[in-house]
């Protein structure tokens, strides 16, 4: 193929400057259609900014030509046939193949001899019977465009293309944006209808999806989409911190000026947390593109909620005269605290141990107890700062805090504090000054206390905490493991129910009147909770000091054999160390009351019992 004019060489492009004359948007390399079917060649050709800037008056003139002979002889499209225009109709009457080539043209009608020619790449329209497509791949020159509409250097555009398969495919095109909000595509003036050129909409930030659709000869369709993120030319960053942030302009940024007259300058601005700003960067007229980016190298807490801007400026004249400038928008650094707290923990009964005791449970503590508590706490994240940190240890009511330590140090009791809990048997032991830096990797806490007010059996669970400020942005909290503390009183403690007969029938004689249904087994009488730490064997014993009379007394029986109660000590039941246990009795055993020959005087009867609980033998 051989085209009428040699195509002017791609342009050199840097965001949005144009620093040689070319084609944002070529004709395709081929069209497929049927006869009849018309299609556009849509085009979009530009000039370089210098030029732009020594011919202001010159506007563009559209000049078409076209060849059936592969290019050997090419002639002009008449006026009439869509040929001065840049997106250029075809609707075909043969079947066959014909080249086509632009040649936009720069010029004023009083100076048409000095005249800017741009040639565009040679392009086939193919017409032959129908193909339907099966797929559609849609693709995009550039998948970010800027908001940015009063500035001719920012990017606010960008062209979509949809290939369908099979490649020779005759269908017919369209596209269809999923947010107008953020951008459109650009009107056919020419033509009517719109072209392939979606345009951002000026102070739009998302994403927007271009849905492209074939409608195929036999009626049925296929489609294909593309995501575009529309913006302000900056992303907001998020890092670590004391790790490296860097601020990216998007949009072409390969362009090289070759023009000595012009000069672009690039500056990087910072904005504090008040919202003031500084210079951080700024290039000169040979290096700026090793500033359209920019690295903030090692990152600190100070650097959090900070924001940075960029700001291109294009001169001419070394500067003399400033042409146009594009200000990106403000991007937001955040910059994550991340601590990383480990806590290992150990609870220690000096006092006693019976051999069940681990790091995390302790067994049988009793009052005036010495127990211990020790944690390590290690920051994994050298580059995390922690201030205002406080560790809380959750300790049983009443428990007396002898010693505090931190990092080997005893601390008074102004860098601690004891807080009832809402839980009426905890307090917790909160001890400040637990502070994480650069410097500052590890502490250690040590608590030396004294057990009290244990009144019974208590199971006491626990999970000690640190929390701190993570730079003025949330509270880090890091929990410990759970310990558990088993409490007794360290006595043998017994409860006796009453014993209740109930009435007593008149004309009743030689009788055995049983307790209560409630006062038989499976409820006991006697009621026993061994908490002693020392175990030992136990005698139970029960006497009446005084007799009922009439005819009345107390007999203990068992296994149908009785003896009667009397002042002297009746040994109930013998226990040894491991088998201390509650005392219930069945309906016929236990101590059951009997009435004699001699009926009863009516009234009501009591007496006491005394109970006796030996361990000395």
């Amino acid at each position: 193929m051989t085209p009428y004019a040699t195509p002017t060489s791609d342009p050199i492009v840097f965001l949005g400057i144009w620093f040689t004359n070319g084609y944002s948007l070529q004709p395709e390399s081929d069209y497929y259609t049927q006869i009849g079917q018309s299609i556009i060649i849509h085009t979009s050709a530009s000039r370089s900014i210098w030029t732009v800037l020594t011919g202001l008056a010159d506007s563009p003139h559209y000049r078409w030509f076209e060849s059936t002979d592969y290019g050997k002889n090419w002639s002009s499209v008449s006026e009439d046939n869509g040929g001065h225009r840049m997106n250029f109709p075809v609707t075909p009457k043969t079947a066959g193949t014909t080249w086509y080539q632009l040649d936009t043209q720069y010029y004023t009608l009083l100076t048409p001899f000095l005249k800017t020619h741009i040639y565009s790449k040679v392009t086939a329209v193919h017409v032959k019977d129908p193909v339907n497509a099966t797929k559609l791949n849609v693709t995009a020159d550039n998948d970010y465009i800027y908001n940015e509409s009063s500035s001719d250097l920012a990017q606010n555009y960008t062209f979509i293309h949809a290939y369908p398969d099979p490649a020779d495919a005759t269908g017919k095109i369209t596209y269809t944006v999923g947010k107008p909000n953020l951008a459109s595509f650009a009107a056919d003036i020419e033509n009517g209808g719109t072209t392939n050129q979606l345009v951002a909409k000026a102070g739009a930030v998302g994403k927007v999806r271009v849905t492209a659709t074939m409608q195929n000869p036999n009626g049925t369709t296929v489609s294909g989409y593309k995501d575009i993120q529309v913006g302000g030319g900056l992303d907001d960053q998020k890092v670590r911190v004391g790790q490296p942030a860097t601020f990216k302009m998007h949009g072409n940024v390969d362009g090289t000026n070759s023009n000595a007259n012009g000069s672009i300058q690039i500056k990087w601005y910072k904005y504090d947390k008040d919202g003031n700003k500084t210079t951080v960067a700024t290039s000169n007229s040979s290096n700026y593109q090793d500033y359209v980016d920019y690295t903030i190298p090692k990152t600190t807490m100070d650097d959090n909620n900070t924001q940075y801007q960029a700001q291109i400026t294009v001169s001419l004249l070394g500067g003399i005269i400033q042409t146009d400038s594009l200000t990106t928008n403000k991007a937001n650094l955040t910059v994550e605290n991340d601590p990383d707290i480990s806590i290992t923990s150990k609870v220690v009964n000096n006092t006693y141990d019976d051999g069940t005791n681990t790091d995390d449970l302790l067994n049988k503590v009793t009052n005036n107890d010495q127990v211990s508590y020790e944690f390590d706490l290690k920051n994994n994240n050298d580059n995390s700062v922690l201030t205002e940190g406080n560790y809380v240890i959750p300790l049983h009511k009443e428990t007396k805090v002898n010693k505090v330590e931190l990092d080997g140090n005893k601390i008074n009791s102004d860098n601690y504090s004891l807080i009832d809990d809402s839980d009426e048997n905890s307090t917790d032991l909160v001890i400040s000054g637990l502070d994480f830096d650069n410097s500052i990797k590890s502490h250690q806490v040590t608590v030396d206390t004294t057990v009290s007010g244990i009144n019974n059996k208590e199971k006491f669970k626990s999970t000690p905490y640190y929390y701190g400020n993570d730079y003025g942005t949330t509270v880090y909290r890091k929990e410990a493991i759970q310990h558990e503390i088993n409490y007794v009183n360290n006595d043998l403690n017994a409860t006796v129910s009453n014993l209740n007969f109930g009435t007593i029938s008149s004309g009743v004689k030689n009788h055995i009147q049983y307790r209560s249904d409630e006062e038989n087994l499976p409820n006991n009488i006697v009621n026993i909770d061994d908490q002693r730490r020392d175990k030992k064997a136990m005698k139970v014993y029960v006497s009446q000091p005084e007799s009922l009379g009439n005819s009345l007394s107390l007999r203990y029986y068992e296994n149908g054999k009785y003896t009667n109660l009397s002042k002297s000590n009746l040994l109930i039941n013998a226990f040894d160390k491991d088998n201390v246990s509650s005392i219930g009795w069945k309906k016929d055993d236990g101590i059951l009351l009997y009435i004699g020959n001699t009926n009863p005087i009516a009234g009501k009867y009591s007496t006491e019992l005394d109970w006796t609980f030996d361990d000395s033998i």
